[in-house]
């Protein structure tokens, strides 16, 4: 199985003169960040300068230039690839904590540089896609060699789950059968996988009655340290409104995502208050994730749950082909969401990066730009000027937003393309001028990944939970 961070990139890079913002270490500040042999080998201001060679020099590799490359097995005279970030916001490497980036398997899920790399995204985690079964083969595509993006998981427990856009697992009962439950080879696949594997995804409560998953105790007892990540909210085909003792059950350091939906499993009452059950959870350590999906994010609850001390630990997409053209568009979009409700910049890249690294359980690897650590890294600008944001039923005015510029993977440079990025915006792409005017065609993107007619797919969704949402009243 191919290592999921190689680090193996020739050469030496240095990201010169952003504003580097690391929340886990406290630096906001301009400075250089430099990686070499896939790994930060410094940061501070002109840290570069010990690890380039002027151009002059280079064909006698003056012994004097490089001297920062001394224990990185690269040799003195080593040219450096300079990527100049005047102007720009330098991050840990950005980890968006819920994506499905399994297509072939789950017939909604997108290709995961279409979700990573593509938007300055070098690390993503597929939120339950597979199941058992399945979970070593979709592992083979997720980290095969055509994959730039660092891809990590969390795994559905059933034996054969299948995340599909017409629900089947769900219709049939497949993911509430008790037969589809063996906690023995589930245990087993996590410990085979265990590099790549890093917690368990369970729908909170069964489809046709509305209990709290069997599933759930399950998982519980094999997660050890791993963290549980529950859905919260009903699917289409449930007859009532999640049962909110899922989020009773949770332990200190599991997930809620979707926490900031607005109709079914909402945590505020009516914008005043939060459940009782979910403020007993938060007080034991129970983390928040926006899960924004195409549905599952409004504004007004986000505002009411901010405005009552709880923000969202972390910020992640549920990326998938219902919403990678609107409303969710990408990682650094959903950010710039979250910034527009006031939440600090600084506060907004520590829920994409320290965060969701410590949820994960992967703080000694990922999260910060600290010294040693492999070289994922992202690189923002700040786009200032009116703009709008939708979260699928409203859509609020801005007055910024973050906009990829593009990152480092294992050390090596990938500039991004797709939506909002500075590429495609500097090259007119009509299909990123404005979350207010997503009014794209069909297609294929310039890597010949496909690209759905914009803004359909959240309409559909929007109208589909106005539907279930009416009928269960």
């Amino acid at each position: 199985m191919r290592d999921p961070n190689p680090g193996d990139a020739a050469g030496v890079t240095v990201l010169a003169g952003g504003r580097v913002i690391d929340p886990a270490n406290g630096i906001d500040t301009i400075a250089d960040v430099v990686c070499a042999g896939g790994r930060i080998v410094a940061v501070g201001p002109a840290a570069g300068a010990a690890y380039t060679t002027p151009p002059a020099q280079a064909p006698g590799g003056d012994a004097s230039v490089g001297a920062g490359l001394a224990g990185t097995g690269l040799a003195g005279g080593a040219s450096a690839e300079i990527i100049d970030c005047a102007g720009l916001v330098v991050t840990p490497g950005l980890i968006d904590l819920h994506v499905h980036v399994y297509p072939g398997l789950g017939d909604f899920c997108v290709h995961p540089d279409r979700a990573g790399v593509e938007v300055g995204v070098p690390v993503v985690v597929d939120g339950g896609t597979s199941g058992v079964r399945t979970l070593g083969i979709s592992r083979a595509f997720a980290q095969g060699p055509a994959i730039q993006t660092r891809v990590l998981a969390f795994m559905d427990p059933c034996l054969l789950y299948l995340a599909t856009k017409d629900f089947i697992a769900h219709r049939l009962e497949i993911a509430n059968d008790p037969r589809n439950l063996d906690l023995d080879a589930a245990a087993a696949t996590v410990e085979e996988h265990k590099d790549y594997v890093v917690g368990f995804k369970v729908r909170a409560t069964t489809t046709e009655d509305d209990r709290v998953s069997p599933f759930l105790e399950g998982a519980k007892s094999i997660a050890g340290d791993l963290p549980i990540m529950i859905h919260l909210g009903k699917y289409p085909y449930t007859k009532s409104l999640t049962n909110l003792d899922a989020v009773g059950a949770l332990r200190p350091g599991d997930i809620v995502t979707h926490a900031f939906r607005g109709h079914s499993g909402a945590l505020v009452n009516d914008g005043t208050a939060v459940h009782p059950v979910f403020a007993e959870a938060a007080a034991r350590g129970v983390r928040l994730d926006v899960g924004h999906s195409g549905s599952d994010f409004r504004f007004a609850s986000a505002r009411a749950l901010l405005d009552l001390g709880y923000p969202p630990h972390t910020i992640s997409t549920d990326l998938n082909l219902f919403n990678e053209d609107g409303p969710v568009y990408s990682l650094p979009e959903t950010m710039s969401k979250i910034w527009s409700l006031g939440v600090p910049l600084a506060d907004v890249i520590a829920m994409a990066t320290v965060n969701p690294a410590a949820s994960i359980r992967r703080s000694a690897e990922l999260g910060t730009l600290d010294v040693g650590r492999p070289a994922e890294v992202s690189v923002l600008r700040v786009e200032e000027g009116p703009t709008a944001f939708s979260d699928g039923f409203e859509t609020i005015a801005g007055e910024r937003r973050l906009a990829p510029v593009g990152c480092l993977r294992g050390g090596a440079w990938i500039e991004a393309t797709g939506p909002f990025s500075v590429a495609a915006r500097t090259a007119g792409d009509p299909g990123t001028a404005g979350a207010e005017g997503m009014e794209g065609t069909e297609g294929t993107e310039a890597n010949g990944l496909p690209r759905r007619e914009a803004g359909v797919a959240a309409a559909h969704a929007a109208a589909e939970s106005l539907t279930y949402q009416k009928t269960s009243q």
